[in-house]
């Protein structure tokens, strides 16, 4: 069952916003809005904190690191960590920390991809495992999508674990839109779409993979119930994982769907309860499940379409 907590949040309605479960509390952090054809005309740098769902506090309405989306939220060695993403149009791959929530540091400025530093990003996979901050895959250039894998236990130096490579036994194909999650005590990644050139979806995947070192993925599944998708969420609460919406490919539209999963392999839909939506912002927190803000679009022809951005609040109860 599912209730909704609220449907207005005092932050903007949005999609691509990161978030966190942190000191107690869930945090959301940017995100971005635009028109009603779906072209991005606002990049939020704001920072909320709520620790039920309902009040949200606005730490801060223009953190240091800039309006952007596609981004991802951390909680590591005691602070959040903000990673990359579009940041007012333009790909990044720098790294900002904070305590608190207001006062942000930068600890990777952004630069030419190297050894130590991943390529510039966005709509990729992030995870904590192993005492380490993880990114994987995403949408970038020279590979526009991404399967390649870095770790870093500082979010200075990161360790390049997996290089770009076609799909394989041991490495699922690049990706955009996916999304992450660490269960049973190893790295999960799900679905995603794929790019070989700008805003051009190529497939769109509907598989399950999981590794321990991130050097060597395991296939669990394919063309899972919930196949042909991206920009959807899973987070892992009661001993299981829970696949929240996304967007199905090829104009099948933004979903309401909710999935569970024990292993990977077999998946059941449950009830869910919360409008259709993608790109939206999905927590465990307090054994509970949340869905937060997103967009949800629909479109009768390419000159009639409806987009409603989302800062609305659901839970599972």
């Amino acid at each position: 069952n599912w209730a909704e907590v609220t449907a207005h949040a005092p932050f903007s309605g949005r999609y691509g916003l990161s978030g966190a479960v942190f000191n107690n509390s869930m945090w959301v952090v940017g995100g971005a809005a635009g028109n009603a054809n779906g072209s991005v005309t606002y990049y939020y740098g704001d920072v909320w904190t709520s620790s039920n769902g309902s009040s949200w506090t606005e730490k801060t309405a223009g953190a240091p690191f800039g309006g952007r989306y596609g981004s991802q939220l951390l909680p590591f060695n005691g602070k959040l960590w903000l990673i990359a993403g579009n940041k007012n149009g333009t790909l990044m791959n720098d790294v900002w920390s904070s305590s608190d929530g207001v006062t942000w540091t930068q600890v990777l400025a952004p630069a030419a991809p190297s050894a130590t530093q991943f390529s510039s990003r966005e709509d990729f996979g992030a995870l904590v495992y192993n005492n380490a901050m993880w990114v994987i895959g995403g949408y970038g250039t020279g590979p526009i999508s991404k399967n390649d894998v870095w770790s870093s236990t500082d979010g200075i130096t990161w360790a390049q674990v997996l290089a770009n490579g076609p799909s394989s036994a041991g490495q699922f194909a690049p990706r955009w839109g996916l999304s992450t999650v660490v269960y049973n005590n190893a790295m999960w990644v799900l679905s995603g779409a794929h790019s070989t050139v700008p805003n051009v979806i190529d497939t769109a995947y509907g598989d399950a993979w999981s590794s321990t070192t991130g050097s060597s993925w395991a296939q669990a599944a394919n063309l899972n119930p919930y196949n042909l998708s991206y920009y959807h969420q899973v987070v892992a609460n009661n001993n299981l994982m829970w696949l929240t919406a996304g967007f199905l490919w090829n104009n099948w539209g933004p979903e309401s769907t909710v999935w569970t999963s024990g292993n990977g392999a077999n998946w059941s839909n449950v009830p869910s309860a919360f409008p259709p939506r993608f790109y939206h912002l999905s927590l465990a927190f307090n054994n509970q499940v949340w869905v937060i803000a997103g967009c949800n679009n629909s479109c009768n022809s390419t000159s009639n379409c409806s987009v409603t951005y989302l800062n609305d609040v659901w839970r599972t109860q």
